[in-house]
């Protein structure tokens, strides 16, 4: 008799075969449907993400062991490491991790993306049978012996739990990734845990944010950093798609190295007209101009030109790369509308125009996939003084609609700031100092007359105040913040400058500033008639806007620039950079104190909040429009003393410019 037949199951069958000789980039296509929850749903196409190839099947190559990726949002960076999981569970069973920055992200990841697309998938599909999910390990166990577990940045003890061969850290530039702890940061942890394997593969990836974090460190530590080249429509010189001189990361001179001929050649960028100011029939026009030729590709012209690219090395490396780093950004994106010119202008003139750098600072990172650099956030005198003009002090720029003034509160007097605004937001520090009583607080407010540079025997006065009412008490007097109520309460409206009683919010704010609950008593429970209501200042987005414009003074570009008058001081340069931005310990960028006297930078924080659009009625873009209506008023009764009648109501003063 012959032995009984053995029926071997598939995933048995499986453990025999030989891994199958393919690229990763060929094994996912072939393999890998893509969950509902993704962008591009259905098989995995890489023509749709052309540049996904290359990076895959570099992972494949045995000198290489880190993999860096610094990338945009909406380009499938994080489908792509999915996949090359996917290849491993199937081809090469081992521990497998991926380590994001929250717990959340890390369940979703595991249960809506990657057991679905395990599910989903035919060629994977078998792994499903005896899937088990381990829910105190967060992990996935496979009967061909794979095991895949999802960890996030803040657990320490499931990092350091049992060893790993391939590990994907994504999202590093997320808090979680810099929460301080007794061991070491999550990503060297992560990576300890390789140590085991010979052949480990470790990938990073993240959309960036600040210049000094982690993908940034990690992109700048390769040993050789690959760009996506693409052919030019025009000469076909292939070139890195990059949007403009300013935002070149990785070519600092406007300049990268021809892979055929070695030569530096010029970078292109994209073009429209009417800069900031552009129609919609200007933005639908605006193209991408070739470095070499100048030639204007089309939207769809550089699509087909990202379908045909190719990776090319910054530098060309001498020796086999151990760390090998990508970079990319919105422009190669095929997916959807994401990467149009026109949809990428608009979104750019959006952000380049709001008062608030944040806005900026979201394209640059999540757009461009290069780092924000706040230049002046930590610097010394001489850096700010260069915001300095010709302008003397206590003159007012002619083209100048309204001053505001900052009065912080001291023991030993009251430090101020004025500021003179135009419409678009760009200012001019015209005076600033010490005052030591109240008396001369409620002079500077309401008597002291500033004049207009070229207009003689024309003067103005600050139109709106703002005080910060923190204190102490002063031997048995009542304390600052009661002084200062009671100050608001008589001299508050109807002199001409409207001061506000302001205070910095213990948290952060949705906006930079807004209006608080109504005080009817002071600190020490005397009633307050009528009550007292303060704004609320979220000073932490202020001093990022204040930095934000005089990093935009000291290079001249223009709108929301912060100037400084020609006499301004060391004094006030001293306390201006008295702060510096630093992440603390929860991985958060807070502003810190390096230098006890930073009166100025709080009066200036003060001075920006009046001006905003965001402050309740509005800010200089009101008074903008009072000045056009004036305007329009005065035209209009020029023309009826003129012709002798016409209506006289048409331009009336607002009733709201008083406020």
């Amino acid at each position: 008799m012959g032995e009984p037949a053995v029926e071997w199951r598939e995933i048995e069958r499986r453990s025999w075969q030989p891994q199958e000789d393919l690229k990763i980039s060929e094994w996912s296509e072939k393999k890998i449907v893509l969950a509902d929850h993704t962008e591009e749903k259905g098989p995995l196409r890489l023509r749709r993400t052309p540049y996904s190839a290359g990076i895959m099947d570099t992972v494949l190559d045995p000198h290489v062991e880190t993999i860096v990726c610094c990338k945009p949002a909406q380009i499938a960076g994080t489908t792509l490491f999915i996949a090359v999981a996917g290849y491993y569970l199937d081809q090469d069973p081992c521990p497998i991790m991926f380590v994001l920055a929250d717990s959340d992200t890390a369940d979703y990841i595991g249960q809506e993306r990657i057991r679905k697309m395990i599910e989903k998938s035919p060629g994977l599909s078998y792994l499903a049978d005896g899937m088990k999910y381990n829910v105190k390990e967060s992990a996935f166990t496979f009967k061909n012996g794979a095991y895949l577990a999802m960890a996030w940045a803040t657990s320490v003890p499931k990092l350091a739990s049992r060893p790993i061969k391939i590990i994907v850290f994504d999202e590093v530039d997320k808090p979680g990734y810099y929460i301080a702890s007794k061991e070491a940061s999550p990503i060297s942890l992560g990576v300890e845990r390789t140590e085991t394997f010979y052949n480990r593969k470790i990938f990073i990836l993240s959309t960036p944010t600040i210049d000094s974090g982690n993908i940034t460190r990690e992109l700048d530590s390769c040993d050789v950093v690959f760009d996506f080249h693409c052919t030019c429509p025009g000469c076909g010189v292939y070139q890195p798609l990059r949007w403009s001189r300013q935002y070149s990361t990785g070519f600092p001179e406007g300049v990268y190295r021809d892979e055929d001929s070695g030569e530096l050649l010029p970078l292109g960028q994209v073009v429209w007209d009417g800069g900031r100011e552009a129609t919609p029939d200007q933005i639908e026009a605006a193209r991408y101009e070739g470095g070499s030729c100048g030639a204007k590709w089309t939207t769809v012209e550089k699509a087909l030109a990202v379908g045909r690219g190719k990776w090319v090395a910054r530098v060309e490396p001498e020796f086999k790369p151990k760390k090998v780093g990508y970079h990319l950004n919105r422009l190669y994106s095929l997916l959807g509308r994401s990467g149009d010119l026109d949809k990428l202008v608009a979104d750019f003139i959006k952000a380049v125009n709001d008062p608030d750098p944040k806005v900026l600072q979201g394209f640059v990172n999540s757009t461009l996939a290069e780092a924000w650099t706040q230049t002046v956030t930590k610097a010394d005198q001489n850096v700010i003084l260069k915001a300095r003009t010709k302008l003397e002090p206590m003159t007012v720029p002619a083209e100048a609609v309204g001053l505001t003034c900052g009065i912080d509160m001291q023991k030993d007097g009251f430090p101020f700031v004025v500021r003179a605004w135009w419409k678009d937001l760009t200012s001019w520090l015209i005076h600033y100092g010490v005052l030591s009583k109240w008396e001369d607080v409620e002079n500077l407010l309401f008597k002291t007359e500033y004049p207009i540079d070229g207009k003689p025997n024309k003067f103005t006065r600050i139109w709106r105040a703002g005080i910060d009412t923190g204190g102490t008490r002063i031997d048995d007097e009542p304390s600052m913040t009661e002084q200062c109520y009671w100050f608001i309460r008589d001299n508050g409206v109807g002199r001409g400058t409207r001061v506000y009683g302001t205070k910095g919010a213990s948290r952060p704010l949705q906006g930079k500033l807004h209006l608080g609950k109504i005080l009817d008593k002071t600190p020490s429970g005397r009633p307050i008639q009528g009550g007292i209501r303060l704004i609320m200042l979220d000073t932490s987005d202020l001093k990022d806007m204040l930095f934000y414009r005089l990093r935009r003074a000291i290079e001249g570009q223009g709108a929301q620039s912060a100037y400084l008058h020609a006499e301004t001081g060391v004094d006030y340069a001293r306390q201006i950079t008295a702060e510096e931005k630093r992440i603390n310990e929860k991985g958060v960028q807070e502003w810190v104190v390096v230098r006890k006297k930073n009166h100025f930078l709080d009066c200036e924080t003060i001075c920006h909040a009046l001006a905003d659009p965001e402050f309740p009625g509005g800010g200089v873009n009101m008074l903008a429009r009072v000045q056009e209506i004036e305007g329009k008023r005065k035209q209009a009764e020029i023309k009826r003393k003129q012709t002798g009648g016409g209506r006289r109501d048409k331009f009336e003063r607002p009733a709201w410019l008083d406020r």
